[in-house]
């Protein structure tokens, strides 16, 4: 506004303007506005062409013909067409609830329908226009063949761009204007399921969708050549950049080069197979039995009920018995240290990467994420702050608890190539310390306080909600012990924090990667 000497007369005034003046705007103005400002004397033509033998370039000519041509050509005026059929011609047989718990100290209740699904409600009055919700179900890629773990794997993508029904995708998304509402499928490793959201009032068709994605999931060509073509395009870019060698390296590294975890390329791309996808996907939902929904928002019971009893209640169920399989994908034992050299830039990163067996339980999980948390104030502090050798750097913890109890550590920061390995020297140093004398009572302040800021705000938010009560019904978890965390903070002493750091930072196992640019320390 400074710049451009535009007055500010505020957004509740600007409100009224477009209020008052949109109304008058007519289409003959538009059109005129067009036929005013695109003409022959303004124009600007680039042409960006590589640099190839062989390759021809249009002429001056050639190219101001091309606009002559279509001046010629009596174009239509464009009508936009929206399909007056509805999302779900005939509507499901609904089920009964068969049980109904309730659980009055965290406002939730769960709901078991006599299909066998179950679904987890809790009504909150955090946002007036929200509803989240999350649908799981055991299985996932893991149970397809590795042979064809790629189309099973990008099976939810072409779901996803392909519509529903005898909807395009362009189709629903014209059904779907001026609604406030996404919905999305998913394969993962061990799971299959949907998650999105939606304001209160389209609540009628969040759940048509949800329906038709386990009823009715479309196959179309022209969608699925469009996702590979976009996957050409992003491959091409993604090549560019070193740090995608980097990850590359890191992922094969960590899963021993499993077949299932190759990184993304034109091979892989070409391993795509429609018929495949679409079967998978059709398999993983065929039985809704297993499935458990979770809704979290602005939502009456009243309201509710009916739809989840005709759209969740009218899902095909056929109870089979099926978990998701263990594919055997696991760390490397040992010391592992690889170097990357990609790109010209004069930066490096370093990852080292901590993993080993896991016992999952609440308590476990939370002490070793708040080591992590310490553990990352400290660094920063030393590697940043000390020795002006980063600008950042991370500690991220990963639990496990599926399919096998494993943990990883991943130490992150990038820095000036040639001071990799003293960065790296003072990683380990600090490690040492922590392991055996520990921090001291600042640390384990700071990070009391934090977890407490943050679970004040994670309170009065649904997607906080959403998450921990998907985790713990994921994990066999009480839901009640989602009110135990303040004892957690306090039960949390510098003790525990060394304890973690012995049982975790096992400096006989883990993987260390750096990247490094084409021409390393010492070379011209």
């Amino acid at each position: 506004n400074f710049l451009k000497e535009e007055p500010i007369p505020g957004i509740e005034y600007e409100l009224e303007l477009y209020k008052r003046f949109i109304p008058e705007i007519a289409i003959e103005e538009i059109n005129n506005l067009a036929k005013k400002w695109v003409t022959d004397h303004n124009r600007v033509v680039t042409v960006y062409a590589p640099e190839k033998e062989g390759l021809t370039i249009p002429t001056e000519d050639e190219l101001l013909a091309v606009f002559s041509e279509i001046k010629s050509i009596e174009i239509e005026p464009y009508m936009d067409k929206v399909s007056d059929e509805p999302l779900v011609a005939i509507q499901p047989e609904p089920s009964q609830i068969s049980n109904i718990e309730i659980l009055e100290d965290i406002g939730v209740e769960i709901w078991t329908l006599t299909n066998g699904i179950r679904v987890i409600l809790k009504s909150t009055d955090f946002k007036n226009d929200e509803i989240l919700f999350y649908a799981y179900s055991p299985g996932g890629t893991s149970l397809a063949p590795t042979e064809n773990y790629v189309p099973a794997s990008t099976a939810d993508w072409i779901i996803s761009d392909s519509g529903l029904g005898p909807f395009s995708q362009i189709e629903l998304q014209k059904k779907l204007s001026g609604k406030i509402i996404n919905v999305s499928p998913y394969l993962s490793d061990l799971y299959e399921g949907l998650s999105g959201s939606a304001s209160p009032k389209d609540m009628e068709t969040l759940f048509q969708l949800i329906y038709l994605y386990f009823t009715a999931p479309r196959r179309d060509e022209t969608a699925f050549q469009a996702v590979l073509e976009r996957g050409k395009g992003f491959l091409e870019n993604r090549s560019a950049r070193p740090e995608s060698a980097f990850e590359d390296t890191v992922k094969v590294t960590m899963a021993q080069y499993h077949p299932r975890q190759r990184p993304w390329s034109l091979q892989l791309l070409n391993e795509m197979e429609l018929d495949k996808s679409f079967s998978f996907y059709q398999d993983r939902f065929a039985d809704a039995s297993d499935f458990t929904f979770f809704f979290v928002g602005n939502f009456d019971r009243k309201a509710i009920a009916p739809r989840i009893l005709t759209y969740l209640g009218g899902l095909p169920s056929v109870n089979r018995k099926e978990t998701w399989k263990n594919t055997g994908i696991d760390p490397p034992q040992g010391i592992m240290k690889k170097h990357v050299y990609r790109g010209m830039e004069e930066k490096s990163i370093t990852r080292i990467i901590f993993s080993g067996n896991f016992e999952w339980s609440r308590e476990n999980r939370y002490t070793i994420q708040s080591m992590a948390q310490a553990f990352r104030i400290k660094l920063r502090e030393v590697l940043r702050e000390d020795m002006s050798g980063v600008y950042g750097v991370g500690v991220r913890v990963k639990p496990k608890h599926y399919p096998e109890g494993e943990y990883t550590i991943s130490i992150s920061f990038g820095c000036a190539p040639d001071r990799v390995e003293e960065l790296t020297n003072a990683v380990f140093q600090q490690i040492d310390s922590l392991k055996t004398t520990g921090l001291t009572d600042k640390y384990l302040t700071k990070v009391k306080e934090k977890q407490r800021r943050e679970r004040e705000t994670n309170l009065k938010e649904n997607r906080f909600w959403l998450n921990v009560l998907k985790t713990y019904d994921m994990h066999n978890e009480d839901f009640l012990d989602i009110l135990e965390y303040e004892k957690l903070i306090e039960e949390l002493s510098l003790g525990n924090i060394q304890k973690a750091a012995n049982q975790y930072f096992n400096v006989e196992n883990y993987v260390q990667i750096t990247l490094y640019p084409e021409n390393p320390p010492g070379e011209n």
